[in-house]
């Protein structure tokens, strides 16, 4: 919980508890979709359901901390990969995780490809940082000048709901963010 809140922080147990339920509902929520039994992220989670309901009074409280959980690491990621020597290699890498994240929820691509215009937290950082690695590849000559990072996240978010088709094809979301890179870098 942020400082200045009136909030107090969580306990560090609460915290790990927390924690625990988060990773549990991204894994639950990956292989079953968000209509995942809660019951057994509580308990892939080691905690009861009590605990649960304690953190996330209703299930969309508990799909809207994994995915600003996950906006937070795509953001990271974009950061850390400012400083990748190949800006090509950096933009491939960021997208690919970009393509995951948007298949992880029917529609999530929406917010991605756009997000709300108040959007000030981990989605926009997230968008931002991916922004940022598109224009240095732009800049760098490793894509193609007459495209902008706005057209680049439309072509990702069209792979992210082909190979999110069930049953999801990785290796297809793989393949067609290749054929889509192939096809905006210079000719």
């Amino acid at each position: 919980m942020a400082i200045g809140t009136g909030a107090r922080p969580l306990r560090a147990d609460a915290a790990r508890n927390r924690r625990a339920v988060i990773d549990a509902a991204r894994d639950a929520f990956d292989r079953y979709g968000a209509t995942a039994s809660l019951d057994d992220i509580a308990r892939a989670a080691g905690v009861g359901p009590g605990t649960l309901y304690r953190h996330f009074p209703a299930r969309d409280d508990l799909i809207l901390a994994v995915l600003d959980n996950s906006f937070a690491d795509l953001h990271r990621l974009g950061v850390r990969l400012l400083d990748e020597p190949d800006p090509l290699r950096a933009v491939s890498r960021w997208l690919d995780a970009y393509v995951e994240q948007c298949g992880m929820f029917e529609g999530l691509f929406r917010i991605l490809v756009r997000p709300p215009a108040h959007e000030s937290g981990n989605c926009q950082l997230a968008t931002d940082a991916g922004t940022a690695l598109i224009r240095r590849a732009i800049d760098a000559g490793a894509l193609r000048a007459d495209v902008d990072a706005d057209e680049v996240r439309q072509l990702v978010t069209a792979v992210a709901c082909v190979g999110g088709e069930l049953p999801p094809d990785p290796d297809r979301r793989t393949r067609l963010l290749h054929m889509m890179l192939d096809g905006i870098r210079p000719r």
